[in-house]
């Protein structure tokens, strides 16, 4: 490339990011032990935001004790449950909770995972990101039966610390 081309390549890229430019909204909350609740985060009013992808990091404090056959283990793990929604169309982005271990990127310490999740929305200018998180105990996932009366999940609940990152792009309308 010459000096020239170069000259041309970043006004362009001057002129592009006017009408369109990368974004990240971030939050770090704790959801409590034993409580469901949300929080809000507000979009710009610079413009529409596209969300593209996000990317969750979270702790693993409460504790699964799990009995199965008689043999009972113990594992650190977040129960934490989320729920994305847009204040403005009042549009959840899922049916229901979904839980952190299946849609953190990178996770946890101990099992990382890379890159971003894809996850697609357009939020008008203005409007508010709601999360909402569920840190009470899930069902028990083992049953007891007669020949293992004492099988079974307890859960011990503790607080979790959740941190996100929304990315996408805003489309700033006072051009």
């Amino acid at each position: 490339m010459n000096m020239a081309e170069i000259t041309k390549k970043l006004g362009d890229l001057k002129e592009t990011q006017a009408y369109e430019k990368t974004f990240d909204f971030t939050r770090s909350f704790v959801a409590k032990a034993g409580e469901a609740n949300s929080f809000a985060i507000p979009i710009t009013n610079e413009g529409p935001f596209l969300q593209e992808s996000y990317n969750i990091i979270a702790t693993k404090n409460s504790v699964l004790t799990r009995t199965y056959h008689g043999v009972t283990t113990t594992t650190n793990i977040c129960a934490t449950k989320l729920k994305f929604k847009s204040q403005a169309d009042n549009s959840a982005q899922s049916n229901d909770y979904i839980p952190v271990q299946l849609i953190s990127t990178p996770g946890f310490d101990d099992m990382p995972r890379y890159g971003a999740r894809p996850f697609f929305h357009l939020y008008p200018k203005g409007d508010v990101l709601i999360i909402e998180y569920d840190n009470r105990a899930p069902e028990s996932l083992i049953k007891p039966s007669t020949t293992y009366p004492t099988d079974g999940d307890v859960y011990t609940m503790e607080d979790e610390l959740i941190q996100i990152c929304f990315n996408g792009k805003i489309y700033p309308l006072n051009k």
